[in-house]
């Protein structure tokens, strides 16, 4: 149900090369560089008839060194772009339900998160129940709700996603469709279409965001794999620094894609008037008619490709604006 959300982040990034976790990538390779030389303070050096790749390289002539340098640059890029590559595939595996068509140890680690949010979503609703004891109890669950609301869908009935950020943009799905009858997953692509410039402007870059820290997760996961090569005590704290960096990588995610489904649900209360009369349907005349003019607006984009449309409806367009006569 938040096929549409997951696709509005990973669609504005695609190819856009120049939103590459480069800065990550290369600290990541540099720090390697410098836990190697102090580990192995003969490894700063390359003995007579060395063999090992850098060693070979510096010696090449001259320009021995020059070429050193551009391959670690050359390793730290293709790491920045391998990590692009990567993130908008696991973002929109961690946010929809492809991973149920999935492999079946993929569908299998799906299930076990699945299950694990769930019980945390109802331990959440259970928090919030608690009220009356004291005002610090109120308190404290007035913030248990407000987590909820933003990181949960309310309904029982809505799937939950395997992730944080899937459940997060489930949230927002969730209260649009209770509160306005919208379906996203259709609605959301007409709606950029009518965005004025500078609200779409701020949804890419809001996407931008979400993967640049999708990538930032990936390289610091990836550093895991480097461990092998120091010895036990820097391979240590080596995975200890990767594991931690991950953890902050990932609360950075969480955060930016709440501040995106909040920006969404902004963008879809503000205009979906326009977005009504685009489509010659009248807008909802007050509160109580805006769920049943969502589902029918819903039902109307779901015709166009699959589904059997709805009646009862009647189109209402606007007068055509009449074009000025050219020329004198």
């Amino acid at each position: 149900m938040i096929e549409g959300l997951a696709k509005a982040v990973v669609e504005p990034l695609a190819a856009r090369w120049r939103n590459t976790a480069l800065g990550t990538s290369l600290t990541l390779w540099l720090a390697a560089l410098l836990v190697h030389v102090l580990s192995r303070p003969e490894a700063a050096k390359c003995a007579a008839g060395a063999r090992s790749l850098p060693c070979r390289i510096a010696d090449v002539d001259h320009i021995g060194p020059a070429l050193l340098l551009v391959a670690g640059f050359a390793t730290a890029i293709g790491t920045a772009f391998l990590a692009a590559g990567v993130a908008p595939g696991l973002f929109t595996l961690l946010t929809d339900d492809s991973w149920r068509a999935g492999p079946a140890p993929v569908a299998w680690a799906g299930s076990l998160l699945v299950r694990r949010h769930t019980r945390r979503r109802t331990r959440l609703s259970t928090l919030d129940e608690t009220t009356g004891a004291s005002a610090l109890a109120d308190m404290r669950s007035q913030v248990k709700y407000a987590e909820l609301r933003a990181r949960y869908p309310l309904e029982e009935e809505w799937p939950v996603s395997p992730s944080a950020c899937g459940n997060a943009l489930a949230a927002v799905s969730e209260r649009l469709n209770r509160k306005l009858g919208l379906d996203l997953t259709v609605v959301w692509g007409p709606l950029l279409a009518i965005l004025p410039e500078g609200q779409y402007s701020r949804l890419v870059a809001q996407s931008s965001v979400i993967l640049g820290r999708c990538q930032q997760l990936l390289i610091a996961v990836g550093g895991l794999a480097l461990a092998p090569l120091f010895p036990l005590r820097w391979a240590l704290a080596w995975s200890l620094a990767c594991l931690l960096a991950a953890l902050a990588f990932r609360h950075g995610l969480l955060r930016e894609t709440m501040a995106f489904g909040a920006e969404v649900h902004t963008v879809v209360v503000a205009h979906r008037i326009p977005l009504y009369a685009a489509y010659g349907l009248p807008a909802p005349v007050g509160p109580e008619d805006e769920k049943r003019c969502g589902e029918a607006f819903s039902g109307i984009l779901r015709s166009f490709d699959y589904a059997d449309p709805p009646t009862g409806i009647t189109y209402d367009w606007q007068p055509p604006v009449p074009t000025p006569p050219l020329g004198p």
